[in-house]
């Protein structure tokens, strides 16, 4: 189902509802209005005729001469016909409409005992006349010389067509319904071409997507400043298409230099093997080609296992099973380890880490970022000069910072550093040995760690990586709960 007709439909679906209860409640009060109104004047007629008779102690007189008996206006629900009986069998008065049907009626109601009443009699097959009833009784007849307008009771009666009120209401029912139906199948109609023309960008942007080739990442959607939902919609999605450009080009960038990386070592393997190969040798020098050829694999593995870590997305790197660990006392048990390295006359350990303290993660990770900042502080700085490490905490995180006085970095490589290998213009300067994979792991590990690892650096005067982990609260307050 096309967007255009979802929302039309769903447009249509609630127009329908609301019209419906609109013309529910509408011709519930318009038609409670019509009855009352019918009701209200029959009953106004019936009044002014009990108005008009005289009730005293002993008889009831019918003097409507005398008194001012007004019906107001009849017109709109046709007339009012009425009968007056007296003492049960006598016509007293009537009116001209008042029929035999009416007289007979009449008579009958005279004959009961009721005191007041309503019904409704039928005319004809189809129609109804809607009669209301009330007798005028004297307290204490006396039916001794009276005059001819003089009863013990008399009974008015008076009665009207339903017809009219009956075809006002038919009429107010086709309104209600045929009224609404048009407006809805106008709605429809309208409102289909209202909805192509707001969703018109839609479509555009959709046809400019399938115009773009699976291999063409320059091309964006042609959006106009619209301001709305679909102008942001649009943006979004080019956002999305830098992202892959970038993805896609930092992905090309990374097996052109893998490709190169594997390489080289995979060349140094060749001709070591080839050159052995030329003449027959002794055991020692085939022993001393093994070692080196055993050094070049151990390079070419370490090359190989940083491109498979590397090469892995973050939700497929499997997320190691992390552990709370007082981190004050484990930097101080491992930095023990420090001492079989290279430098580790020049290592300089200040570890203020609170021993409460208490990071998330993996021992081994967090050696490994370490590892990897002490290894690259070394390689670009000079034999015998400082590589200092400090280690402490604020509020909130556990602050490493490894510094080193070496050539430095320009502020033109800085943002690059933590790209898989990136080498800085200084280091291949100078032909230091590297692969430019080290801090692109440290930086996925803190990263994986929950921290964050940035630099500053000057060129010729040095840098300082600083390592941010998120401290552990939760682990620290449940280790002093279990001490207490």
């Amino acid at each position: 189902m096309k967007l255009t007709t979802r929302v039309s439909a769903y447009f249509l679906l609630t127009l329908a509802i609301a019209l419906t209860i609109y013309s529910l409640v509408f011709y519930s009060v318009t038609r409670q209005h019509v009855e009352s109104q019918f009701e209200h004047e029959l009953r106004g007629v019936l009044n002014s005729f009990v108005a008009a008779a005289e009730i005293e102690e002993t008889e009831v007189k019918w003097q409507p001469l005398e008194h001012s008996v007004s019906f107001g206006s009849l017109d709109e629900f046709g007339g009012v016909d009425w009968v007056v009986i007296g003492d049960k069998d006598r016509v007293v008065e009537k009116s001209r409409g008042a029929g035999k049907a009416m007289t007979s009626m009449a008579m009958e109601l005279a004959a009961g005992n009721a005191s007041h009443g309503d019904l409704l009699a039928p005319i004809e097959p189809n129609r109804q006349r809607r009669v209301l009833y009330h007798r005028l009784s004297a307290p204490n007849p006396v039916a001794l010389n009276r005059e001819l307008d003089e009863f013990d009771e008399l009974i008015v009666v008076v009665g009207r067509s339903t017809a009219k009120r009956d075809l006002i209401l038919s009429q107010l029912t086709l309104l209600v319904t045929l009224l609404p139906l048009v407006a809805w199948c106008v709605a429809a109609a309208l409102g289909r071409w209202i909805v192509r023309q707001a969703l018109r960008p839609v479509s555009a942007m959709a046809a400019q997507a399938q115009s773009i080739a699976g291999s063409d990442f320059q091309s964006r959607l042609v959006l106009q400043d619209s301001g709305d939902e679909l102008a942001e919609l649009g943006t979004t999605f080019n956002h999305l298409l830098d992202r892959q450009q970038a993805a896609f080009e930092q992905q090309r960038r990374f097996a052109g230099d893998a490709a190169h990386e594997l390489r080289s070592p995979i060349t140094v393997l060749l001709g070591q093997i080839d050159v052995t190969l030329r003449r027959t040798r002794s055991v020692d020098e085939y022993i001393s080609t093994m070692e080196r050829l055993r050094t070049q694999t151990h390079a070419f593995q370490e090359i190989v296992e940083a491109l498979l870590f590397l090469a892995r997305s973050e939700e497929e790197t499997a997320r190691p099973t992390m552990q709370s660990f007082h981190v004050a006392s484990w930097l101080n048990a491992h930095a023990a380890t420090w001492n079989g390295l290279p430098r580790a006359a020049d290592l300089r350990l200040d570890n203020q880490i609170e021993h409460s303290i208490m990071v998330r993660g993996t021992s081994t990770l967090l050696a490994r970022v370490l590892e990897n900042l002490l290894s690259n502080a070394m390689k670009y700085s000079v034999s015998g000069s400082p590589i200092q490490v400090d280690a402490t905490n604020n509020a909130n995180h556990v602050i490493f910072r490894i510094t080193d006085s070496g050539c430095g970095i320009s502020a033109t490589d800085q943002p690059h550093l933590f790209d898989p290998f990136f080498r800085s213009g200084e280091a291949r300067r100078k032909g230091i040995a590297g692969n430019g994979l080290g801090l692109a792991i440290a930086n996925r590990i803190a990263t994986t760690l929950g921290g964050t690892l940035n630099v500053k650096s000057t060129l010729g005067r040095g840098s300082c990586f600083t390592l941010l982990l998120p401290i552990d609260v939760d682990g620290a307050r449940s280790t002093a709960n279990k001490i207490n």
